[in-house]
């Protein structure tokens, strides 16, 4: 039923706790992870005057440690699971239901927060893909989870 599971992960404790999730339902499908991680860092900074050369310069070294950051994650958290990271550009909502769509992903797991900014950046993202998402979305709320 779920052959391509797609993981958005923002390396939060949050995610941390959803992971175990998504390990579960890849082990029951045999499905393969999808782990991916949105950088939306330069049409912020362009926004607010910063000059294009820095904001690429600062995109690329972001970037550079995010591929870090995704690597580590996948081989401390999926060992043994067939896994595809990558890193989107963009905005986050925008690029995961893209990505999903261009993947074929039969089902994207994913958190959202509730309180203060955070719901605000994330939960905004986990209602849009819940919108526009091209395959079913199980959103897991991380404070009802122990950790």
């Amino acid at each position: 039923m779920f052959k391509r599971i797609l993981f958005p992960v923002d390396f939060s404790k949050n995610a941390e706790k959803i992971m175990p999730f998504v390990s579960e339902m890849a082990g029951k499908f045999g499905a393969e992870i999808h782990c991916v991680h949105s950088l939306h860092v330069s049409t912020y900074y362009a926004n607010i005057g910063m000059a294009a050369a820095y904001v690429a310069e600062f995109e690329m070294r972001t970037r550079e440690e995010v591929e870090k950051k995704l690597d580590t994650f996948v081989a401390t958290h999926f060992k043994g699971y067939k896994v595809t990271t990558a890193i989107l550009t963009g905005r986050p909502g925008d690029q995961i239901v893209a990505y999903a769509g261009d993947s074929k992903i039969d089902l994207i797991i994913m958190g959202h927060s509730t309180t203060g900014l955070e719901r605000a950046i994330m939960g905004s993202v986990a209602a849009h893909v819940v919108k526009y998402a091209p395959a079913p979305v199980l959103v897991i709320s991380p404070e009802t989870l122990k950790g």
